[in-house]
Protein backbone atom coordinates (compact mmCIF):
# COMPACT_ATOMS: atom_id res chain seq x y z
CA UNK A 1 0.00 0.00 0.00
CA UNK A 2 1.53 3.45 -0.75
CA UNK A 3 2.48 5.40 2.06
CA UNK A 4 1.35 8.80 -0.01
CA UNK A 5 0.17 9.36 -3.35
CA UNK A 6 0.57 12.52 -5.13
CA UNK A 7 -1.89 14.89 -4.87
CA UNK A 8 -2.95 18.22 -6.66
CA UNK A 9 -2.57 19.96 -3.45
CA UNK A 10 1.19 19.01 -3.09
CA UNK A 11 2.23 20.72 -6.58
CA UNK A 12 4.69 23.84 -6.10
CA UNK A 13 4.02 24.92 -9.56
CA UNK A 14 7.53 24.74 -10.88
CA UNK A 15 7.09 21.29 -13.76
CA UNK A 16 10.79 20.36 -12.82
CA UNK A 17 10.42 20.52 -8.87
CA UNK A 18 6.37 18.84 -9.02
CA UNK A 19 7.93 15.73 -11.55
CA UNK A 20 10.57 14.93 -9.06
CA UNK A 21 8.16 15.17 -5.76
CA UNK A 22 6.11 12.65 -7.31
CA UNK A 23 9.47 10.33 -7.94
CA UNK A 24 10.27 10.95 -4.51
CA UNK A 25 7.14 10.62 -2.94
CA UNK A 26 6.89 7.06 -4.57
CA UNK A 27 10.41 6.36 -3.47
CA UNK A 28 9.30 6.66 -0.31
CA UNK A 29 6.28 4.83 -1.03
CA UNK A 30 8.27 2.03 -1.60
CA UNK A 31 10.60 1.86 0.59
CA UNK A 32 7.63 1.77 3.29
CA UNK A 33 6.32 -1.05 1.55
CA UNK A 34 9.85 -2.90 1.46
CA UNK A 35 10.39 -2.35 5.07
CA UNK A 36 7.04 -3.66 6.07
CA UNK A 37 7.59 -6.49 4.08
CA UNK A 38 10.92 -6.88 5.87
CA UNK A 39 12.59 -7.20 2.95
CA UNK A 40 16.46 -8.45 2.48
CA UNK A 41 18.85 -6.05 4.56
CA UNK A 42 21.03 -5.67 1.53
CA UNK A 43 17.90 -5.17 -0.66
CA UNK A 44 16.65 -2.60 1.67
CA UNK A 45 20.16 -0.69 1.78
CA UNK A 46 20.37 -0.57 -1.61
CA UNK A 47 16.61 1.43 -1.61
CA UNK A 48 17.75 3.63 1.00
CA UNK A 49 21.05 4.35 -1.33
CA UNK A 50 18.98 5.13 -4.09
CA UNK A 51 16.29 7.15 -2.12
CA UNK A 52 19.48 9.38 -1.00
CA UNK A 53 20.70 9.47 -4.44
CA UNK A 54 17.57 10.64 -5.80
CA UNK A 55 17.01 13.11 -2.78
CA UNK A 56 20.63 14.47 -3.47
CA UNK A 57 19.51 14.81 -7.21
CA UNK A 58 16.51 16.93 -6.05
CA UNK A 59 17.87 19.28 -3.98
CA UNK A 60 20.57 20.16 -6.73
CA UNK A 61 17.54 20.93 -8.83
CA UNK A 62 16.16 23.04 -6.09
CA UNK A 63 19.69 25.24 -4.87
CA UNK A 64 20.46 25.63 -8.54
CA UNK A 65 16.94 27.37 -9.22
CA UNK A 66 17.04 29.18 -5.56
CA UNK A 67 20.61 30.52 -6.73
CA UNK A 68 19.89 31.35 -10.32
CA UNK A 69 17.28 33.47 -8.62
CA UNK A 70 18.71 35.14 -5.39
CA UNK A 71 16.29 33.28 -3.40
CA UNK A 72 16.16 34.79 0.37
CA UNK A 73 15.87 31.79 2.25
CA UNK A 74 18.25 29.76 -0.07
CA UNK A 75 21.17 29.67 3.39
CA UNK A 76 17.94 28.06 5.52
CA UNK A 77 16.82 25.82 2.85
CA UNK A 78 19.90 24.60 2.02
CA UNK A 79 20.59 23.63 5.93
CA UNK A 80 16.84 21.80 5.72
CA UNK A 81 18.34 19.79 2.68
CA UNK A 82 21.64 19.07 4.32
CA UNK A 83 20.02 18.32 7.78
CA UNK A 84 17.46 15.40 5.71
CA UNK A 85 20.41 14.47 3.39
CA UNK A 86 22.64 13.69 6.59
CA UNK A 87 19.47 11.77 7.84
CA UNK A 88 19.25 9.65 5.04
CA UNK A 89 23.10 8.88 5.11
CA UNK A 90 22.77 7.56 8.88
CA UNK A 91 19.76 5.02 7.75
CA UNK A 92 21.98 3.63 5.20
CA UNK A 93 24.95 3.08 7.47
CA UNK A 94 22.58 1.84 9.95
CA UNK A 95 20.66 -0.93 7.56
CA UNK A 96 24.44 -1.58 7.09
CA UNK A 97 25.30 -2.04 10.57
CA UNK A 98 22.14 -4.58 10.44
CA UNK A 99 19.38 -2.07 12.14
CA UNK A 100 15.96 -2.77 10.15
CA UNK A 101 14.17 0.61 10.38
CA UNK A 102 11.31 1.63 11.41
CA UNK A 103 8.39 4.31 10.62
CA UNK A 104 6.95 5.57 13.63
CA UNK A 105 10.33 6.44 15.67
CA UNK A 106 12.82 9.20 14.44
CA UNK A 107 11.41 9.72 10.94
CA UNK A 108 12.77 7.14 9.45
CA UNK A 109 11.42 6.48 6.35
CA UNK A 110 8.29 7.19 6.52
CA UNK A 111 6.67 10.30 4.37
CA UNK A 112 6.44 12.87 6.87
CA UNK A 113 9.74 14.12 6.03
CA UNK A 114 9.15 14.72 2.26
CA UNK A 115 5.32 16.39 2.55
CA UNK A 116 6.61 18.23 5.77
CA UNK A 117 9.66 19.52 3.33
CA UNK A 118 7.53 20.46 0.56
CA UNK A 119 4.36 21.96 2.45
CA UNK A 120 7.29 24.22 4.63
CA UNK A 121 10.24 24.81 2.55
CA UNK A 122 9.13 24.52 -1.23
CA UNK A 123 5.86 25.74 -1.26
CA UNK A 124 7.46 28.91 -0.87
CA UNK A 125 10.29 28.43 -2.98
CA UNK A 126 7.77 27.70 -5.77
CA UNK A 127 5.68 30.87 -5.12
CA UNK A 128 8.71 32.97 -5.24
CA UNK A 129 10.22 31.08 -8.48
CA UNK A 130 6.83 31.65 -10.03
CA UNK A 131 7.04 35.67 -9.56
CA UNK A 132 10.57 35.49 -11.10
CA UNK A 133 8.26 33.25 -13.95
CA UNK A 134 9.50 29.84 -13.37
CA UNK A 135 7.06 27.35 -14.24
Amino acid sequence: MAVATWREEYNVDVAKIDEQHKQLLDRVSRLHKAVEDRIDKNDLKQMLIDLAEFTATHFATEEKLMQQHNYPAYKTHLREHKMLLRHLHDLVTAVSNGKYPTFYSDYDVSNDWALLHIHEHDKPLGAFLNRAKVF
